[in-house]
Order: structure tokens, then sequence, then C-alpha cells
């Protein structure tokens, strides 16, 4: 008997243009049909397959924009499934730590609009964040399913997908479905899979350090130690959300006065969500291999201890996402990185790096989107509960009007720096560096001028680099006409 995976339960949203694949588990050699029907009794996709290996997966041909209901029946000659109300539009992917996890319900303005929304064709499947597949890892994914937004639904939804859905559906009327798959705190190496860890070597090695430092522990025993530790950090952060209620801006030492020192880090072994690979068999692989209109990623904060290396690691995991999910030219929006700094920390430039470390990707990887954040973010709060920015600005890229000005080369004549753009610029000039050969970064006078940037320095006689916004948080006051912020560069070849 076989059982169809909830992806392709009621309400889903299947993508349009993509050949459709339907999978779940079943009896070995078990011959399954499906079949996809119209309302009119149409059918718009047939297939059939034998099950091996205790799967099975069927491909129907790609269908055309389609809101009007569909159903799904699979047949064998010991079961029967039916899905009923599916959809034909944009499917996407949510992937990333907790600034992508974070619920609507607790974005800014969220609560307003989870009691009033109403939209039937914009739905969301959230993949059951577990890290072990025992009984209840599994029993979670089996109860896993597709809701519609109507009002009190939808707090739960990952708040930068919604208002990414919520806007390409106004701009675009058709259906739109988003598949969370997320997890706070976690490196971009728990989502990798062994093959890409394989692929990298500061991957490998990560991961190679992370088993080191639990050996041979058992699963049981790591479950009592991360039950334990998530006492205390549950603990520990009911303590420091009543401090932060009367005083906002508190920085992290009188916190740990006041809190505790922080518990964190989470026990490592071999059920941690915060293992290399572990999400990517416990969650990424129950969804693979859906088709999908593209992929939407927030994540970094984890890694910015690690910029240097995070580029590639990047790099790598999309690039095997797109042969597990079967489409080498899946679309990759990413967030890049808001400012940010604990209060009272000092600013080493880590997140700054890290936002390089994300434009590299973009700029390596076909058909790869970057949004820039850098006129977000919110100062002692790694969490903004602006999440209708970084929404929008998804939306903007997917929609193609993202008009962010970058740079985009420069040249030295004298003892000024000129950088083009690809945007004429406005405002106030700060957060300006050249260096000359030494390599020696000083603060810089700016001459905003359209497309072009002219940068200056005492001292410096003939200025060969020059960057801009390489901090973790400051206020910027640099934008283009559209509004969008300049995004950060380094110009150093």
């Amino acid at each position: 008997m076989f059982k169809v995976s909830p992806l392709f339960g009621d309400h889903a949203v299947l993508p349009v243009g993509k050949e459709l694949r339907i999978f779940g588990a079943a009896d070995e050699g078990e011959v399954i049909r499906a079949r996809l029907t119209a309302a009119d009794g149409a059918v718009t996709g047939e297939g059939e397959v034998t099950a091996r290996n205790g799967r099975f997966l069927i491909h129907l041909p790609a269908q055309k924009m389609n809101a009007a209901p569909l159903t799904l029946t699979l047949t064998s000659d010991s079961a029967e499934y039916t899905a009923n109300d599916l959809r034909i539009g944009l499917v996407f992917m949510a992937g990333g730590q907790s600034n992508m996890e974070w619920g609507l319900w607790n974005a800014e303005g969220g609560r307003e609009v989870i009691r009033t929304h109403e939209d039937a064709d914009l739905r969301y499947f959230n993949v059951p964040r577990v890290s072990v597949l025992d009984e209840a890892g599994l029993a979670a994914h089996e109860a896993a399913h597709w809701q519609q937004i109507a009002p009190h639904v939808g707090g739960d939804m990952s708040a930068v997908a919604y208002f990414f859905a919520r806007e390409v559906r106004r701009e675009l009327g058709v259906p739109v479905g988003i598949v969370g798959c997320n997890w706070g705190g976690t490196s971009i190496l728990s989502w990798m899979d062994e093959t890409a860890l394989d692929r990298c070597g500061p991957a490998m090695k990560a991961a190679a350090d992370y088993e080191s430092q639990y050996g041979e522990i058992p699963l049981d025993e790591w479950q009592r130690k991360q039950n334990a530790f998530q006492r205390d950090m549950d603990e520990w952060n009911g303590k420091v959300a009543k401090i932060k209620e009367t005083n906002p801006g508190i920085e992290w030492a009188e916190i740990e006065k006041q809190a505790g020192v922080c518990p964190w880090n989470p026990p490592p072994g071999p059920g941690s969500p915060y293992r290399p690979g572990q999400l990517h068999r416990t969650m990424v692989e129950k969804i693979v291999p859906m088709a999908l209109t593209g992929i939407l990623f927030y994540q970094g904060e984890t890694d910015s201890g690690r910029p240097e290396v995070y580029g590639d690691m990047l790099i790598t995991l999309v690039t095997r996402w797109r042969e597990l999910f079967g489409d080498a030219e899946l679309p990759f929006y990413n967030v890049q990185l808001p400012m940010h700094i604990e209060a009272g920390a000092r600013d080493d430039g880590s997140w700054a790096r890290l936002r390089q470390a994300q434009e590299k990707a973009w700029r390596t990887l076909r058909n790869s989107y970057l949004a820039v954040m850098l006129d977000a973010g919110e100062y002692g709060n790694i969490h903004p509960v602006d999440k209708l920015t970084p929404g929008t600005r998804l939306a903007q890229l997917f929609l193609g009007d993202d008009e962010t000005p970058r740079a985009l080369a420069k040249s030295t004549q004298g003892a000024v720096l000129t950088v083009e753009l690809t945007h004429p610029v406005q405002g106030e000039p700060e957060l300006f560096e050249v260096a000359g050969e030494d390599g020696v970064y000083v603060p810089a006078n700016a001459v905003l001028d359209g497309c072009r940037i002219r940068l200056s320095a005492e001292g410096v006689a003939h200025p060969v680099k020059a960057r801009y916004a390489w901090v973790n948080y400051a206020k910027v006051h640099v934008f283009g006409a559209s509004g969008l912020p300049l995004a950060p560069f380094a110009l150093e070849n």
C-alpha cells in the first residue's frame, strides 16, 4: 500500500510550466497510477510507475497557469488516494534560519494582518521542524498539510515569505504556494547533504570538527542533554524578555549580569539540528525532488564568524539543491544580511564580510538574485520585527523591478578614485573609505554625481581601493531614486 507525500494533499499549489513530480512511500513492486483532472473532468496529466526501494516517483507533464481547482487521484491494486482543490501557480521554498522562520504573528503589524486577511489562493505548507526521524518526527511529517490564508490563519507562516507572496499575488493575481523549510540558529552546514559537504573543503572540515566533539554518544543520551539545555535556554530567554521590556537598549554585558550567562551552546550530538547535514536528512529530503518555481533564502547570521568561507559554502549549497530538485536553472532569491550589532559590542566587520560573501555567491551563480537590506536591521536585535521590507524586496527581484544601485567599476585619476554605479544615487555620503597601495583604509570624502561617486582622502595620494558600509551596523543615507539603498561594496582589484 502506498502513502503520498502530504505535499500533494488537499489545497496544494503545483508550479506552472514545470514537470510535476508526485512521490511518496510504497510497497516494493507496487504499480501506482496518477491522474490530474480539471473540474469538467478533462485529464490534464497522467503517469504510472512501479515502486522501488520503498519509494515511488511519478512524472506528470508541465501544466499551464490555472486558478481553477484540479483533482489529483492516485490508484494501485490495493489503494486509492484523492487530493482536491489543487492549483497551478507559483511555488517557492522558504529556507534559512530564524529571520526566515519568524512567524507572521511576531512580525511588525502581523497580528493586525492576521485578523483580517483572506486569500484562498495564497497557501503555505510548513515542513515540520524535526531533527530526529523517530516516531514523533515521522508522525509530524505525516500530519503536515497545506493551509489557505484566512482570518486567524497564517500566524505560523514565515512572515518574510508571507509578505513576498502577498506582493506577488497583488501584482500577478496567480496562486502562490510557500513551502517553509527553515530552523532558527542554524548554520548553512545543517542544510547541506553529505555530497555537498564533501564538495566544499571548509564545509567538510567543519563537519569533521563537529563530529569529533561528541564521538559515539547514543541518541538517547544526547536527547537527555538536549532537553536539559532547552529548559535552561527557555528559562534564560524568559528572564531576558522581561529585562528588555523595561530596558530595550540594554547591553549584552548587563543582560548577562542580570539574567546570568547565556547557556548557549546546545549539546552536540547525532540528533542536533545544528549538526552538519542533519536538517537536510530530516527536512529537505522530505520535499526533494518536488518541482519549484524558486527558492527564497534568508540565512548567514550564524555563520558570521566564518565569512571568508561562507561564499563557497553557499555556492555549493545552491548548486547541490538544484541537482536534488532536478532543475539546473532553479532561481535562488537571497536576502543579504541587514545591519546588526549587539548593544555595546565592538564592530569587527564580520557581518560586512558575510555580506560580501553573499555577493560573491550572487555574482557566481546563474539565476541568482540578492535583496540588499543595508537600510534595515535593528540595533541590539538580531531579529528585526520589520519583515515587510525583506519580503517586498524579494518580490521586487522576482517581478523584475529591482533598481538597487550597485558599484560596477572604479578608476583612479590622481588623488581621486571614481566609482561607477548601475543607477544614480543621492543623499548624505557617509561610510565610504579608500586605500592606497598599502591597503590601509581611511574614511573618504565622497561627492555624489549621478551614477558616479568621487572619493578622496587626506594622506592618500593615489587611492586604488574603495569600499562602502564596511561595518556590522550603521545608518545609511545614500539611496537611489527608487528608494532602495546603495549596495555595500569593496572594489579592490
